[in-house]
């Protein structure tokens, strides 16, 4: 007696069944993977076929059935027999990884860009951010990336901290021509001041020039005044700031009488004239000047004999202008001394006063 044949199994003929590989599996077979376990002969002779039918051979078991190798092209399940729809396809992982790093560079950016010392350095990672996150939203537009939001913050942050680098440059630029506009400032008024200083320098020396030259000019008249009033008898001079003209008569000698206060003994009298003369327009004062100073060549003051009888005059208190007058002195030379006589007449105000010798033989 001989067991069904069921679909997919072998023949009855003995041969193996064709394999069908889009056929679903029969209830109870076993996949096509997995090939069905061999049938194993019983031991001893086995029972007697029974009479009128013939002898049937050993059934073999059929060879297992090799699943073809997956290609590129297969799909999950490929082999068992079920469509490709029926079984879950692989999802690509999602590259998230450039959003991620252009955010990052983005906040680098920014944060050094917020720190204005830093602004030479933001506007690398600020752009790096902006190309990286630029890239990443392509990404997301293609399905190739998730994180569209991401991206977008980097592209953002990067955008504010390129602007924070610009304006930090511009910032560093301002202040820069600033600073070198107050050098420019400073220098320029230190170049005025230096030339100011520098000019008032020139005309202290000029003037200190000319003020020397002022003194020497004054010296050397004052000088040429000392000589011009150190006179020979007979010689005069004239007083520029009053124009009062003075000369000396050379010395006489005098004999005194009765009106005449007695000379030592043993002197030698002379009488000496000198003359005064107004030259100026106004009247002039002669107060401090009616007195001779004479001396001998001890510089010992001559003794002064004084006239009662009114016959020798003496220098007048005033003048006027145009008015001349000649005065007489007496004066005794001790031990009738014969040596050279001094005579100095004394003229001006206290600021200004001068005087005038005459020097020389009292004959």
């Amino acid at each position: 007696m001989t067991e069904p044949v069921q679909p997919g199994t072998a023949h009855a003929t003995g041969g193996p069944a064709a394999f069908n590989p889009w056929a679903p599996p029969a209830p109870g077979a076993t996949p096509a993977s997995e090939p069905a376990p061999a049938p194993v002969a019983a031991a001893g002779p086995g029972p007697a076929a029974a009479p009128g039918i013939p002898e049937q051979a050993p059934a073999t078991a059929p060879a297992p059935a090799t699943a073809p190798a997956p290609g590129p092209d297969t799909y999950a399940g490929a082999g068992t027999g079920m469509p490709f729809w029926a079984f879950p396809q692989p999802v690509p992982q999602a590259r998230n990884g450039l959003g991620v790093a252009a955010m990052t560079l983005g906040i680098v950016g920014a944060v050094l860009g917020l720190m204005i010392v830093f602004f030479w350095l933001a506007w690398l990672p600020a752009l790096l951010a902006v190309i990286l996150g630029a890239v990443a939203l392509s990404h997301v537009r293609k399905g190739l990336a998730n994180n569209r939001g991401i991206a977008l913050a980097g592209v953002i942050l990067g955008a504010v901290g390129l602007l924070l680098s610009v304006a930090g440059g511009a910032f560093f630029a301002v202040q820069v021509y600033n600073l070198r506009e107050d050098e420019r400032a400073v220098t320029a008024v230190s170049d005025a001041e230096a030339g100011r200083q520098r000019d008032l320098v020139a005309r202290q020396r000029e003037e200190a020039a000319r003020q020397l030259e002022q003194l020497e000019a004054e010296n050397k008249k004052r000088a040429a005044d000392e000589q011009a009033r150190k006179l020979s008898f007979g010689g005069s001079y004239t007083y520029e700031e009053t124009g009062l003209k003075v000369s000396l008569a050379a010395p006489q000698p005098f004999v005194p009488d009765k009106s005449v206060s007695k000379a030592p003994e043993n002197t030698k009298v002379v009488l000496l004239a000198v003359t005064v003369v107004n030259t100026g327009s106004t009247p002039l004062s002669l107060r401090g000047s009616q007195l001779l100073f004479v001396k001998d060549a001890n510089d010992q003051l001559l003794f002064h004999l004084t006239d009662i009888s009114g016959r020798i005059n003496r220098i007048p208190a005033s003048l006027d202008p145009g008015q001349s007058v000649t005065a007489q002195e007496v004066y005794a030379l001790p031990n009738g001394s014969s040596d050279t006589i001094s005579v100095r007449f004394d003229h001006g105000d206290a600021s200004n006063r001068r005087s005038v010798t005459w020097a020389g033989s009292p004959g």
